[in-house]
């Protein structure tokens, strides 16, 4: 009685059809290896006759699952989204920029060489920058940060165009004990601050808004969202007044 083939196993039937693939696609290697002789050049075969393909299955259900965005059943969603959508053009006409210190700070600070920043009085330096055009409103001596290693000293003025003067007069000057002073301008609600005995360390009191007072949770007015919006144009300074 003849016996019937048995019937390939799953990992015969994986190496049977490798071996057609790779005769499928590559027919020309099995001659190579044959005759010795070097194999022909790769011959693009189009993916519809191959044995294996699914004939682009993955791409219908791409079709549908993943359509174009350009594809009509999306064309509300792209209306609506270009009705809100802000373009960066608008955005720009609400842009304000922060205040820059040469054109509004009212306020000095003074650094001093090493060894040297702690030798000088409030009445030194209020005779040093008080002239016949201007004079200082405040004077604060030997202010130190906790991560600093040296002490400064801040001249307040009644108006920018002071402390301009002031800067440009008095840079690089001697102040008493002290051979060399060098001048640079302080942000107005360091000023307030330093003048308030509010410390500058600490992050609660850091960088602030510019619609934010110098320390505290509170706003300017008219900046507050229960509050009504001033008109354009009724508070011309950043800082001042300090309401």
């Amino acid at each position: 009685m003849a016996m019937e083939p048995r019937r390939p196993r799953v990992g015969q039937r994986l190496c049977l059809l490798a071996a057609a693939v790779v005769g499928c696609i590559y027919p020309w290697q099995d001659a190579a290896f044959a005759n010795g002789s070097p194999a022909e050049p790769l011959r693009s075969i189009a993916r519809d006759d191959s044995l294996v393909a699914m004939q682009g299955g993955s791409r219908r259900q791409n079709k549908y699952n993943k359509p174009k965005k350009c594809h009509p059943k999306l064309q509300e969603q792209r209306y609506k989204k270009w009705a809100t959508d802000i373009p960066a053009w608008a955005t720009m006409l609400f842009f304000c920029p922060e205040a820059n210190l040469e054109d509004w700070s009212h306020t000095l600070k003074l650094n001093f060489p090493e060894g040297e920043d702690d030798v000088i009085s409030e009445e030194e330096v209020m005779e040093y920058f008080t002239t016949d055009e201007y004079k200082p409103e405040a004077v604060i001596v030997g202010h130190q940060m906790p991560h600093e290693e040296v002490k400064h000293t801040y001249v307040h003025f009644s108006c920018n165009t002071d402390a301009k003067k002031a800067r440009k007069e008095k840079d690089g000057g001697s102040i008493g004990k002290a051979s060399e002073v060098k001048l640079v301008y302080t942000d107005e609600k360091k000023w307030i601050r330093l003048r308030d005995g509010v410390s500058l360390a600490g992050g609660f009191w850091g960088p602030r808004a510019r619609w934010m007072k110098a320390y505290g949770s509170d706003v300017y007015k008219g900046y507050n969202a229960k509050e009504k919006a001033l008109p354009t144009g009724v508070r011309n300074h950043w800082y001042y007044p300090e309401d």
